[in-house]
């Protein structure tokens, strides 16, 4: 890959990431998302500072976090959010979570 290429995108999976993480509501800390994800609190550093570019299943894991595609996480910006309020079926938004405990959640999506 051409390095300014591979540059571009690591910049733009940071700022995309970044803003996706941080427009939760309560905000996700990079711990929490790091534990949904199964990676570290590190990792999720790195790929907010554009050092390096996550490995395919943990693009994959965080597109089905965000509910987007993963090609969407590169885009210069983000596709709007249901512009038509429609929900695709199977997925959740912030306002599904009512509580704030990791392992709950990990508890209930398994469950569903």
């Amino acid at each position: 890959m051409d390095y300014k290429k591979e540059q571009q995108l690591k910049r733009r999976l940071a700022r995309n990431l970044r803003r996706l993480r941080l427009s939760r509501s309560p905000c996700l800390s990079q711990k929490a998302l790091a534990g949904k994800l199964g990676v570290t609190q590190k990792s999720i550093s790195r790929y907010e500072n554009a050092l390096c570019l996550p490995p395919a299943h943990v693009l994959v894991a965080l597109a089905e976090e965000f509910g987007l595609a993963t090609d969407a996480l590169f885009l210069e910006r983000l596709p709007l959010k249901n512009p038509n309020n429609k929900r695709k079926e199977g997925t959740r938004t912030n306002e599904d979570i009512t509580h704030s405990d990791p392992q709950e959640d990990r508890r209930r999506e398994r469950e569903a």
